[in-house]
């Protein structure tokens, strides 16, 4: 049963929403929300809002604030459980939705599809948070633990990170794809193409609609049956949250991060120590990439988990507790 059901899909002519941080966030049966400090909503560029949420450390010493960035998709109720984990470390947690997907602003009149035009938008999205919310009122030092392209908008915006972030974890970091029926390059080149000829609007690959229905048996996320059916019952109950597949912009976009983040003229400004936690069974981004870049980089290492798919805080506790034992170990040596 549906204990909150307040967020309403935006009309983006209508007065600013209701506020109040315990109409702000959803929680059902199984998914409930850890201890809440603040949850509302930030202006950013054009009127476009960001939803975010703070929540309380449950125990002593404090040890700081994690900023934590989902992946397309995602949202922040998507993450209550490991939000709950990480506040039981000692860490306050400063989490959004990124303009274009769950609760903020979305940057098509059609809200199903998955849009994005560049990863500026969403390094801008970071800036927001850490000058809005972080800065003033949350305790350091502060940390970000980053999921998928998450991962890659917090390597796009790494080289402006240095004097605000102490150390960054990043889960099955998004910085090459997976298997695809043509090469990464051709990808690539195919969305800058399309966009080019006016077709960034249309969806590149996936469903229109987001895919409520969507078999366990045939999902690369993750291993977990129990995680993924309360992901799926919150995609039921809240579809407004909820994406179809990319669009063709998205993919151009993420394409052009990318080639922008592997490059060394860019990746060598990167000087915040940096973990990569690679999910050893990932189908969805290319392992191996993102190996290679923790390899390459001064200021990053890299450990594996063998065996996890994509989604590492979404995934069983056999993987999902060295995931985050990873990210506690890497936090202390600070």
């Amino acid at each position: 049963m549906a204990l909150q059901a307040q967020i309403q899909p935006r009309n983006e002519n209508s007065s600013w929403p209701d506020t109040d941080p315990e109409n702000v966030l959803f929680q059902m049966d199984g998914n409930p929300m850890p201890p809440l400090i603040a949850a509302g909503y930030i202006k950013v560029e054009d009127e476009q809002r960001i939803r975010y949420a703070r929540f309380a450390a449950r125990r002593g010493p404090k040890r700081g604030t994690i900023v934590l960035l989902s992946g397309r998709n995602e949202t922040i109720e998507k993450l209550f459980e490991t939000i709950g984990d990480l506040c039981g470390l000692g860490f306050d947690v400063v989490t959004f939705d990124w303009r274009g997907q769950g609760g903020s602003s979305r940057l098509l009149r059609n809200r199903n599809k998955g849009y994005l035009d560049s990863f500026d938008t969403w390094r801008e999205d970071i800036e927001a948070i850490f000058r809005q919310i972080v800065l003033p009122d949350c305790r350091g030092p502060y940390y970000l633990l980053a999921h998928s392209s998450g991962a890659l908008a917090a390597l796009y915006a790494g080289p402006n990170l240095l004097t605000r972030v102490s150390r960054m974890v990043l889960l099955s970091p998004f910085v090459g794809f997976g298997p695809l029926p043509l090469s990464p390059n051709w990808v690539g080149r195919l969305a800058h193409w399309l966009v080019a000829l006016g077709f960034g609007s249309v969806t590149m690959w996936g469903k229109t609609k987001p895919n409520i229905a969507k078999p366990f048996v045939t999902n690369r996320l993750t291993s977990d049956a129990s995680r993924y059916a309360r992901n799926r019952k919150l995609a039921e109950l809240r579809p407004d949250l909820s994406l179809g597949g990319p669009t063709v912009a998205w993919v151009d976009a993420a394409a052009r991060a990318i080639a922008k983040v592997n490059a060394p003229s860019h990746y060598s400004n990167i000087k915040t120590p940096a973990l990569f936690v690679i999910a050893g069974s990932d189908r969805v981004v290319s392992a191996p990439a993102g190996a290679r870049l923790a390899a390459a980089m001064r200021s990053a290492s890299s450990v594996t988990v063998d065996g996890a798919r994509h989604e590492l805080l979404q995934e069983a506790d056999l993987f999902r507790e060295q995931a985050l034992a990873a990210v506690d170990a890497f936090f202390r040596e600070d």
